[in-house]
């Protein structure tokens, strides 16, 4: 009887329990609706415009736990129908992709009260640059929005972070590798053409133990100047070629993603109200060697040297009198770039608030050299022109453009036919 009266007592609290942590649980997020058009006649056939729909959850049930997940949607504008009988699946003609973007937990005080542990899917976000960040290397990038090519997707990670007097150290461990994610139909935007009439396939590292990556980073203040060393010890999620067969048709490609090792740094301060920032990247690649067979001979190519080489980001801001905010990096090494074909690009960016901060307009552009002794064959250009209401809290409506071209041997060259008007509107709760 005692046993059963001590029962119905749990049963009874519990609900109070769970009110009481429901009651704490907070609810984010944003829906962002993007339609675009290209405004390019040779466009490229890509699919990935696509809308997005972020669920984010939190709650912290006392004051040394913390969990946080969030569910991506992204539901696509065009249809996948390429036969009769796709008119019948409504994933087909209204294509959505569902994915659990973070999830989890945050324990403060682990063990020592100056240990703070994360353990789940999370974005570990390293760097000072603004989006062109170069010691970033933790999270897999997302390229499938070529207007957002900055983007990263979380992943499965620990992290430690310890607290001593002025010093934080950061120390973080990823079980499994993650490639980047390229554009639907858009794969040669960021890997080039030269692998289009090859049928290829790619090698991922195995799933083990010793191929899992890791990463420690300290970071402190000095007399108004933020820095940090990072280093990292994983894979490139940019795949490269490892292999090659030119006597079949089509021809046989083999790709899988090189071994690095990355010691970074970075700065961040302000100046009489100029910020300045900074970070670069020291990458030692392990050598790969790709053997060819092309019309029954064979040879063997070096795909990538072992030669250490450096990418690095510098930028400066600053809200000039009457509003207007300006915004310049050089990007010495954009995220596909390896060895020695780094090439600079430029981006300037510059904003004005008018009627109360009701409208922004804003200006950007990016200058790409690629090589400097003769800049007027190498060279790419862009231009981003936007428009802003934010009239309402939690609202932002924006028109705009990307424009884009060059040299085709540039990079933004190569994107002249995926210049693109945008009409998007994001609502965030």
């Amino acid at each position: 009887m005692k046993f059963i009266l001590i029962v119905l007592f749990a049963l009874l609290l519990s609900p109070l329990h769970f009110y009481k942590i429901y009651a704490q649980t907070k609810i984010g997020g944003f829906l962002q609706l993007d339609k675009r058009f290209y405004i390019s006649k040779n466009a490229l056939p890509m699919e990935d415009f696509y809308n997005r729909f972020r669920f984010e959850t939190s709650v912290s049930p006392n004051s040394k736990l913390y969990l946080f997940s969030s569910v991506d949607f992204r539901f696509y504008d065009l249809a996948r129908a390429n036969k009769l009988n796709d008119l019948e699946n409504i994933n087909q003609l209204f294509p959505t992709n569902v994915s659990l973007w973070e999830a989890y937990v945050s324990l403060y005080g682990f063990l020592f009260d100056d240990l703070d542990l994360k353990i789940g899917k999370q974005r570990i976000s390293w760097g000072t640059a603004d989006k062109l960040n170069q010691t970033d290397n933790l999270n897999s990038k997302d390229f499938s929005d070529l207007n957002n090519f900055a983007e990263k997707i979380p992943s499965w990670a620990v992290k430690a972070s310890y607290y001593l007097s002025d010093y934080n150290l950061t120390v973080v461990w990823l079980p499994n590798f993650e490639p980047v994610l390229l554009p639907r139909n858009g794969t040669s935007l960021f890997l080039g053409d030269a692998l289009t009439s090859f049928k290829d396939s790619l090698i991922l590292p195995a799933n083990r133990l010793s191929n899992s990556m890791f990463a420690f980073k300290i970071s402190s203040n000095f007399a108004g100047w933020d820095y940090s060393f990072s280093y990292f010890n994983g894979y490139d999620d940019i795949p490269i070629l490892t292999s090659l067969y030119y006597n079949s048709n089509p021809g046989k490609a083999e790709l899988s993603f090189p071994k690095i090792q990355v010691i970074g740094a970075d700065f961040s301060t302000e100046i009489s109200g100029i910020g300045f920032w900074g970070e670069g990247a020291l990458t030692i690649p392990n050598k790969i060697i790709a053997p060819i067979l092309a019309n029954g001979v064979y040879y063997q190519k070096v795909a990538l040297d072992d030669k250490p080489y450096f990418k690095f980001t510098l930028g400066s801001d600053y809200t000039f009198p009457g509003g207007y905010y300006l915004n310049a990096q050089w990007m010495h090494g954009f995220f596909t770039e390896r060895g020695n074909t780094l090439n600079d690009y430029f981006f300037v960016r510059l904003e004005k608030t008018l009627f109360n901060e009701q409208l922004k307009i804003a200006f950007g552009s990016a200058l790409e050299v690629d090589k400097w002794g003769n800049v007027s064959e190498n060279y790419g250009y862009g231009f981003f022109p936007e428009l802003t209401y934010q009239g309402i809290d939690n609202l932002e409506m924006s028109i705009g453009t990307f424009l884009v071209g060059g040299k085709p041997a540039s990079l933004l060259g190569s994107w002249k036919n995926a210049k693109q008007a945008y009409l998007r509107v994001k609502v965030s709760f």
